[in-house]
């Protein structure tokens, strides 16, 4: 790797010069500029890190915090790909990301007290977990600005960005209801989210538009994962009156629940529907491809990340950044079998 000093030999300044020049300190002229520049760059130099934080005042990195442990993180496509978007604008700022996971599961608050007492980050961005109380007071009182991948704390105001989960659940029972289901299962969370009381607000948004009731009955509960979905649907399925269709909170539970109907010689749609939320890659690959809500996790990474930057550049931002969602229908949803559209 080339010196600084090289860089200055060849285009024939002084060291402190091109460590101007490159660090953006210094108004040189627009020849020495360019000399320094193409020294530089054919000898691909780059500043270190450290030089350009202390030049600007910034350390040129920003923490991502996800309140989950790292099985957990790295088995949700979902979360991967909103860290995908954040890298990406990142990249364009020329920053670094200091990613911070939960050190067990269900405490967020491990996840961030390694980043906030380390004052290393210009900046936060907190991704919506589990138990988000418990940590909001720490981000309070840190003096970096954060902004939410998700949902927001009512005390907090902070900015957030995330999709319109009541509408576009709303949507998509409404499809499963337009194909004469009545008897809907949900495969719910056990985790308490700001994105999963919405989507669950929007189901009883539809059901109470076309009178049908919300029933306590037709719950079961996951834990986001394949195989509690696989659990739930045989809770679902085993009542006496079972649902025509099942709809999951996220797609990995939906495709357990496929995975039990196949199991169980049920035919899918034909004998049950079943839907998820997210579109992750393996929904579309499933047999059947897997109806859904397609979110935009990655543009959901991005939208926080250039929020975040915006703050750290003194513009005034908006409270909210929605991302644009729309139901993806695929084979997993089809007419009610016969008689799946009485009451029970």
């Amino acid at each position: 790797m080339a010196t600084i000093d090289e860089v200055a030999a060849r285009a024939g300044v002084s060291r402190g010069t091109v460590s101007k020049v490159l660090l953006g300190g210094y108004h040189a002229s627009a020849r020495t500029r360019e000399k320094v520049l193409r020294a530089a760059a054919e000898l691909g130099y780059r500043p270190s890190l450290a030089a350009r934080a202390l030049s600007k005042g910034r350390t040129y990195v920003i923490g991502l915090l996800i309140p989950y442990d790292p099985d957990q993180l790295f088995a949700d496509p979902h979360v991967l790909d909103i860290i995908r978007g954040v890298e990406a604008a990142a990249n364009r700022h020329d920053y670094n990301i200091l990613l911070s996971t939960a050190h067990r599961p269900n405490d967020p608050a491990s996840a961030y007290s390694r980043v906030l007492h380390s004052r290393y980050v210009d900046g936060l961005i907190v991704h919506e977990g589990p138990n988000m109380h418990s940590i909001t007071a720490q981000l309070a009182t840190q003096p970096s600005p954060w902004v939410v991948s998700g949902y927001g704390l009512p005390e907090h105001d902070a900015p957030c960005v995330h999709a319109d989960d009541t509408a576009i659940t709303a949507q998509l029972i409404e499809h499963l209801i337009a194909l004469g289901h009545r008897r809907i299962g949900v495969i719910a969370a056990e985790q308490r989210l700001g994105a999963f009381e919405r989507r669950l607000a929007g189901l009883r948004q539809a059901l109470a538009r076309h009178g049908l009731p919300d029933d306590p009955a037709s719950y079961a509960y996951g834990d986001m994962s394949v195989e509690s979905g696989y659990r739930a649907a045989q809770h679902l399925m085993e009542r006496a009156a079972r649902p025509t269709a099942i709809w999951a909170l996220n797609d990995r539970m939906a495709l357990g629940a496929l995975q039990w109907a196949r199991e169980h010689g049920l035919r899918v749609p034909e004998d049950v529907s079943i839907a998820g939320f997210d579109d992750i890659p393996a929904a579309a690959l499933s047999n059947p491809p897997l109806t859904t809500v397609r979110l935009p996790s990655y543009r959901e990474g991005q939208e926080a990340a250039d929020l975040l930057f915006r703050i750290l550049d003194g513009e005034e931002v908006p409270s909210e950044v929605l991302v644009p969602t729309d139901v993806v229908v695929r084979a997993s949803t089809g007419p009610a079998p016969e008689g799946g559209d009485q009451h029970h």
